[in-house]
Parts: structure tokens; C-alpha cells; sequence
């Protein structure tokens, strides 16, 4: 789903370095686009063990000199879990590559987790969970949602420009594991990330919300970086705060999302100028990014030499870009691929695959071994791109089986916050944790599926229940959803012995980890979770006429 995981795949004579190089980070997160949503402006493709290896160039990351036997905690340290002290910054070392033990030598957190009391590998199966606790009503909820979105810092002045992709580190941290589980206080890394994509479906929030306000001060800041040079330039990967790119890459599928808050806004407020952004943004992507390959659709990274996969999601987005314009062509080109992409992969000949190879560009080629993402098939049964009622009932029992029996639905313990058992979505058939975005979006396709198809088993019915609940308990804990509620940072994750109890998040399954920081787009697609406002689907508002351009952005 991210880019750099493809050019390893493309390149695999590197990826050993690769890992070797970046084996050393503490602490981090991937990009949620870390695409959004999902395979957000990335390519998926999957290293040859997926669950703990390469992990993105980009990513923000603490760095270590090497990974050195854990010193035992104290019983006051483990005491301490509830709210444990910021840890010290590590120091920053070069592109040296540590020196490793064997597997068989490597430290173990055994005595860590011992030491701390919390329950190990072998035992959390028999701990009992307590009742699950909630954010309140509906409207409580969603006032959690509001608090935690509007105080989210931003790239401009308060209550402006893109959000914060993460948050804070909440009560009881990574865990009391010593240096597998420190997470830095603040957010992920020194230089927070700013996704364009996390900051979109927080503007769709808002706007579904009637917080038209707090959707604007977004569109504002996407507008400064869109028309900074005086024409369209779209969005970069991820920022710093400072607004300068972090991440460098253009990614289809994040600015196809700006471009849905933008529309979303311009139908809710009326605004023309916001309607021509929205427009703009569809015409840039489209005259980059088209494919005249058998299967159509669109490419998923432009400028790039490893940009030319198609991936299932960024041509869902598309649609349900086009269809708010009212762009049928687009609309049509993106269906195509989309249908073209069920049982591609004949390993999961009920599922809607990932993506096509990217070399030669626009290929129909596949990529072997390829995780199935869940956001291709929840995202594609809210965003209506194929309805062929058979398609959507064998794509939904394929993704709502419990990953033991080879689907997405799988069970956390959140062993730091109390022990409660949640029920939750696999990033990718490949993951190993719950993904709390994907999560809300699994609860709003299947209600989207009771609703257009009909009944649907009872254990589809539960586990939909389950997640709605595990998402409230989360706002109602944390105030706020979290990347993850497993405990440990990133050298947990690359680990080759990590216990249970700290496994370093919830790995993606194609080369990185959401840490146990709350996650503006996770809370975003829980609040709108909350709404049943589906963010693919056209505006209940009509769509005004386009009128403006880059002139209407601001100064």
C-alpha cells in the first residue's frame, strides 16, 4: 500500500540493506497513506515477510546505535505503567548498519513483562475482559470527536491549515517494557506528520457535522499548499508543520480525497470557488495519472519510476470523486479497473485484489504474494463502484471471516488500558493487529450492505457490533481512536522475539506498524461512523457550479 514498499518489491536486491539500514528506529509510525485509508498514494506490494520486515524510508522514526539487551524494570517502574515518565530522546547516529544477534540469541522482553505483572503471551487467552465501557450516547461521542479534532495542532496558526496526523501518547504509553515500549510524548517523531489525507476525512467530518467553520480552516491550508506557486500543484505525501513536504511522493488517492472535501464543503456551503478546487484537482490527476491499458483506471503515484501500479483504492476514489462532479467518464474508467480487480488474485478468487505491477507503467501485470487490503473491500461497497450484488456478497463473507479462517476480522486485548478485549479489522490479510480506521469503515459497510443487499449472517451482524462498540469504548477511554492498542514501539516491532503482551502495534502486513498513538484519521472515520455519513457517496446538498481558481486562494 505505500510506495516505497513497492520499489523494495521492484528492487529486491536492495531490500536487505534496506531493512538492515532501518532495523536501528526505536520508535514511529508509518504513513497512514499512510494512504489512507489505506493503500493511500502508495503501492502495495509485499516483502518476503511481510509482517516484520522493510519498513518505509519515510516513515518518522527515533534511531538507535544498535538493539541492546533490555535492562529488567523495577516493581515501581512496572507500577508506573499507568503513567509513565516521557523517555529520554535518543541520540541520533548515522546510516551505520547494527550488528545483529542470531534469532536464537537475540534479547527477549520476557523479564520486562514478568517484572510488570500485566499478563504474558501464553496467558492472555484466559484473562477475563471486563465490560466494555463507551463514550456515552451518540452525541456524547461525537463531542468527543469534536474535542479531539479541533485541539489537534495544525501546519498554520490555531485552529488552522492540515492537522496533526497523531496525537499524544496516551495513559500508559507503549508499555513497561523499557526501550521496546518508549514512545515519544508528543507525537510519532520529532518532525509530527501532517497527512493531507487524515486532514481530509477530518474535513468531511466536519462538514457532515455542520462544523463548517472548522472544515474551511483545513481547506484553507490545503489551498495555501495547492496554489502556492500561483497554479495547481497537488499535494505531497505528508508535511511538517512548517508546512514544507515530509514526504515527497504525489499520490493519487490522498488528493483525490482533498478533492471530496472540497466538494463535500462546496455543496454543504454553496461555494463556487470550492467546487473549481475540487474540479482542478480531479482535471490534474486524471490528465497524470490515466491508463489506456486493457484494464483502464488510473495510476496510483505520478513523476515517480515506480508510480505506475493501479491500485483497487485509488480508483475507488476516483470514483467517487467523478461521481460528485458529475464526471462520468472518470467515473467510468475507475469502475472498469475496479471490476477488472475481483478474483484477479487467484489466491483469493472472492476478494477484490490490491493492485497491478507497475513495470511497465499501466500494466495488467500481478504481484504474486500481494496481502489483500481491507480497504478495498469495504471502501468499494460504501463507494457503490460495482454493485453486482454477487461480487459484494462473496467480497464481504470473504472479509468479515475471522483471520484465522483466512479473512480481516481479528481481536486486541488492550492489556496497558485495563485488559478490554476489542474486536477489530486486519489491515491487510498480512497484518497482525487491529486498524481502527478500517475498523469504522467495516462497521459502515456492512450496514451499507444491510441496507442496498439484505440480511446478512448473524456472525456478520456480531462481529459489526462488536467494532462499533470496541470504536465508542476507545472515544470514551482515550477520548480519542487510537493507531493501535497494542503496546511497543518500532524496535518491538523488529524484533525477532516479541512477546504477545508488546508486539510493537498493529504491523500493516506490507512493511510498517500504526503505534499506540490516537490517530486523527481513525477518530475522523469514527465520527463519521457515528453521523452514517458515508464520505463516497455524493453530498446530500446539490453541487454548485464551478466558478473561480486559483485566485481564490487565500493570501
Amino acid at each position: 500500500v505505500e510506495d516505497h514498499a513497492m520499489a523494495l518489491f521492484l528492487r529486491s536486491g536492495l531490500a536487505t540493506l534496506w531493512l538492515a539500514v532501518f532495523l536501528c528506529n526505536a520508535t514511529g509510525s508509518a504513513p497512514d497513506d499512510v494512504a489512507s485509508p489505506a493503500l493511500r498514494g502508495a503501492a502495495p506490494t509485499p516483502a518476503p515477510e511481510p509482517q516484520r520486515n522493510a519498513v518505509d524510508a519515510g516513515a518518522p522514526r527515533e534511531d538507535a546505535a544498535q538493539v541492546a539487551p533490555p535492562q529488567p524494570i523495577t516493581a515501581e517502574a512496572a507500577q508506573a505503567v499507568a503513567s509513565p515518565p516521557a523517555p529520554e530522546p535518543l541520540q541520533e547516529v548515522g546510516l551505520e548498519v547494527p550488528t545483529l544477534a542470531p534469532a536464537s540469541e537475540a534479547p527477549t522482553m520476557a523479564p520486562l513483562v514478568a517484572a510488570s505483572g500485566l499478563p504474558a503471551a501464553e496467558e492472555l487467552a484466559e484473562t477475563d475482559s471486563p465490560p466494555l465501557s463507551s463514550c456515552g450516547s451518540t452525541e456524547d461521542c461525537l463531542q468527543v470527536v469534536d474535542t479531539f479534532l479541533e485541539g489537534q495542532p495544525r501546519t498554520s496558526a490555531p485552529r488552522a491549515g492540515l492537522m496533526q496526523t497523531f496525537g499524544p501518547t496516551p495513559q500508559g504509553g507503549g508499555g513497561p517494557c523499557g526501550q521496546f515500549c518508549q514512545l515519544r510524548p508528543e507525537c510519532v517523531a520529532d518532525d509530527c506528520r501532517f497527512d493531507p489525507y487524515d486532514s481530509a476525512v477530518a474535513a468531511i467530518y466536519f462538514t457532515r457535522r455542520g462544523k463548517l467553520e472548522d472544515a474551511r480552516s483545513i481547506l484553507i491550508g490545503f489551498r495555501r499548499l495547492l496554489y502556492a506557486s500561483g497554479q495547481l500543484e497537488l499535494l505531497r505525501s505528508a508535511y511538517k508543520q512548517s508546512g514544507v513536504a515530509q514526504e515527497w511522493h504525489i499520490d493519487t488517492g490522498n488528493n483525490a480525497w482533498v478533492a471530496m472535501a472540497f466538494a463535500h464543503y462546496a455543496a454543504a456551503s454553496g461555494s463556487q470557488c470550492d467546487a473549481a478546487a475540487a474540479r482542478e484537482i480531479m482535471q490534474k490527476i486524471v490528465s497524470e495519472t490515466s491508463c489506456h491499458a486493457s484494464f483502464g483506471g488510473f495510476t496510483g503515484r505520478m513523476r515517480t519510476p515506480h508510480g505506475g501500479y493501479r491500485a483497487t483504492e485509488h480508483n475507488i476514489d476516483m470514483f467517487a470523486l467523478g461521481r460528485m462532479l458529475g464526471e462520468t467518464g472518470v467515473m467510468n474508467e475507475a469502475a472498469r479497473f475496479v471490476r477488472e480487480m475481483h478474483g484477479f488474485d487467484s489466491e483469493h478468487p472472492d476478494a477484490y485484489a490490491t493492485a497491478t505491477s507497475g513495470e511497465p507503467r499501466c500494466s495488467d501485470g500481478k504481484i504474486h504474494g500481494m496481502p489483500i487490503a481491507a480497504d478495498t473491500q469495504f471502501w468499494n461497497l460504501l463507494s457503490e463502484v460495482d454493485p453486482d450484488p454477487v461480487r459484494k456478497n462473496v467480497s464481504m463473507e470473504f472479509a468479515m471471516r475471522p483471520a484465522a479462517e483466512g479473512g480481516l476480522i481479528t481481536e486486541d486485548q488492550d492489556i496497558i488500558g485495563g485488559g478490554a478485549r476489542l474486536t477489530g479489522v486486519l489491515f491487510t490479510t498480512a497484518g497482525d493487529g487491529a486498524q481502527w480506521e478500517n475498523t469504522a469503515a467495516a462497521v459502515m459497510a456492512a450496514g451499507q450492505y444491510r441496507a442496498v443487499y439484505g440480511d446478512q449472517p448473524p456472525e456478520v451482524t456480531e462481529a459489526a457490533s462488536a467494532m462499533h462498540a470496541s470504536l465508542k469504548y476507545q472515544l470514551g477511554k482515550y477520548g480519542a481512536v487510537l493507531g493501535s492498542v497494542r503496546g511497543g514501539n518500532f524496535m518491538a516491532y523488529h524484533s525477532p522475539n516479541p512477546p504477545a503482551a508488546f508486539p510493537g502495534g498493529s504491523a500493516t502486513g506490507i512493511g510498517w506498524t500504526y503505534l499506540r498513538y490516537p490517530h486523527t484519521a481513525a477518530t475522523a472515520w469514527t465520527g463519521l461512523m457515528l453521523l452514517q455519513a458515508n464520505p463516497f457517496l455524493p453530498p446530500p446538498q446539490p453541487m454548485p457550479a464551478a466558478a473561480g481558481g486559483w485566485w481564490c486562494a487565500p493570501p
